[in-house]
């Protein structure tokens, strides 16, 4: 089943932000860490659903197996480009022996609806390069690439 999470959902969430941010640190290490402190993970969702956010839970037997995190982006309109609405796929985690079971895609469909309920266009969402697995959810659920960024760090 999937839910939108509240503030008694924080705990779980952290716990599951830490994981998804080890898995970063390992092949990231210059710019993730895994210092961070329980209290500051539940901080971080704290802080994010207080500014718009919306958490996606996808639940078994009442226990959360998975997140998705999003959140709206207006773009005002310039001299180059029309307004439009988008939304951000911020994060998405599934537990690992959750994985391969559709959870992910299932959330996506979910994230797709509601930001499409609430005036969204479309949506965007930022794949490191050595995360293969999830650049292949990003495509297998219709996403393409866009935007490529570089970076050289001195």
């Amino acid at each position: 089943m999937i839910d939108t999470a509240t503030d008694h959902d924080i705990p779980t969430l952290a716990d599951m932000l830490y994981a998804l941010n080890a898995h970063h640190a390992a092949d990231l290490p210059g710019r993730f860490h895994t210092d961070g402190t329980e209290a500051a993970l539940r901080t971080f969702f704290a802080q994010k659903l207080g500014q718009g956010a919306c958490v996606l839970l996808y639940r078994t037997e009442g226990v959360p197996r998975a997140y998705l995190m999003w959140q709206i982006l207006d773009h005002a309109g310039t001299a180059l480009e029309h307004p439009r609405r988008q939304a951000l796929l911020d994060h998405i985690y599934v537990q690992p022996i959750w994985r391969h079971r559709g959870l992910a895609r299932r959330l996506i469909a979910r994230f797709e609806q509601d930001s499409r309920a609430q005036g969204c266009t479309g949506w965007i969402t930022r794949v490191h390069a050595f995360n293969t697995p999830s650049a292949a959810l990003m495509r297998g659920a219709g996403a393409h690439l866009a935007v490529e960024v570089y970076e050289k760090r001195l």
